[in-house]
């Protein structure tokens, strides 16, 4: 455990810790980037005068961003001091504005203040996000991730995943261009007409190969295809959507607010993917659907592999902003030896149920975090 502490009067921040975590895959989960074996990350949490404690969690994955949890946890006794003494309003105020902030700090941060300010007032973290006067979400919709490399493996977790209930199966693109087709085409077979189909590429395709994929997929009625080309190839994904009748998602291509308006403004993507673990928090997260949905975009939120920590904060993301309404990925969980929650999430019919109680409304097993510390990284 490491520590920065500077006392105030009451309800202010008192104190902020973090404690690094390594936990397992249950079995490796194949992507383009490669296999991942291995979740690392830190868990912060926020300590007030007043006596709430708000949890958050910090989890780059560095096969995807390029920031790693060294460079993040350096950057976070200066910005803990900077919002110690601040009320907790105060001190997302200054989080929002702090540059320059690792995202994965800034939406770690920005989740644990948030867990204390809704303990604080007796809200959700829902409720303190949602803008308007919309009815929020008691359930949101999630779809199941199938990363098997191997096709027979993945046709049965697509098979498991229905008889549970999902609706909606995101499928890892792995393997050469006869593997990946034959993969689709056996999933679809797998789990018949009605259920709906995502495919995920992970920037793993050239633009030749995206267009002989997709054109031979089209046929299995495919909902949309995550970031089929590299994330800086945005006129490609432009000039793809000209040639291929199945929508494309840009994922890779959207790591701030900035990129997002780039893919935006050349018309890159019908849908945007959006991590807010890697996006710098919920807040980001929103001024990105807000834009999107202004032009027509739809937004998918989705999980970064967290542990329920992070994956909670943004399941209330998904509950406050009435314009996501597809089903996000956050049906992660399951993919990690342990998710550091003291209780299960409830998924239902493939829906995740909205925590009611105030803040997270989850509670951290601190003795599933002993367990897995992660002394030094």
């Amino acid at each position: 455990m490491q520590r920065s502490d500077r006392t105030r009067e009451a309800g202010h921040v008192q104190a902020i810790y973090w404690y690094p975590y390594q936990i397992p895959f249950r079995r490796g989960f194949a992507t383009a980037h490669g296999l991942l074996t291995m979740r690392t990350g830190a868990i912060v949490e926020v300590l007030t005068t007043d006596g709430y404690r708000g949890i958050g969690e910090i989890a780059p994955l560095p096969e995807f961003s390029g920031e790693s949890l060294a460079n993040a946890l350096e950057a976070l006794p200066p910005i803990t001091v900077h919002l110690q003494g601040n009320s907790l309003h105060a001190a997302l105020a200054l989080l929002d504005e702090s540059k320059p902030v690792p995202a994965t700090v800034r939406s770690g941060l920005e989740v644990a203040l948030f867990d204390a300010l809704g303990k604080q007032r007796g809200q959700t973290i829902a409720e303190l996000l949602q803008t308007n006067s919309s009815r929020r979400k008691t359930h949101v919709p999630i779809n199941a991730v199938v990363g098997a490399s191997d096709v027979s493996e993945a046709v049965t977790q697509a098979g498991r995943a229905v008889e549970q209930g999902f609706s909606c199966i995101k499928l890892k693109m792995v393997g050469d261009e006869r593997e990946q087709v034959e993969r689709v085409a056996m999933v679809r077979k797998a789990i018949g007409p009605d259920i709906q189909l995502r495919l995920d590429a992970n920037e793993g395709w050239n633009f030749a190969q995206a267009r002989n994929i997709l054109k031979q997929c089209e046929r299995y009625h495919i909902q949309y295809v995550e970031q089929p080309l590299p994330s800086t190839e945005i006129a490609g994904m432009h000039a793809l959507q000209q040639e291929v009748t199945i929508p494309l998602a840009a994922d890779e291509a959207i790591d701030s607010l900035e990129s997002a308006r780039n893919v935006l403004s050349a018309h890159a993507a019908s849908i945007l993917i959006l991590k807010p673990q890697l996006l710098g928090g919920l807040h980001n997260t929103q001024k990105i659907i807000d834009e999107a949905e202004k032009q027509g975009v739809t937004s998918v939120i989705t999980s970064s592999i967290e542990t329920g920590v992070g994956l909670v904060g943004v399941l209330h993301l998904a509950a406050a902003c009435p314009t996501v309404t597809l089903p996000c990925g956050l049906a992660t969980l399951a993919l990690l030896e342990d998710d550091l929650l003291a209780d299960d999430l409830n998924i239902q019919q493939g829906c995740l149920t909205v925590p009611t109680t105030p803040g997270l409304g989850v509670t951290l097993d601190r003795a599933a975090l002993a367990r897995y510390s992660a002394k030094a990284i």
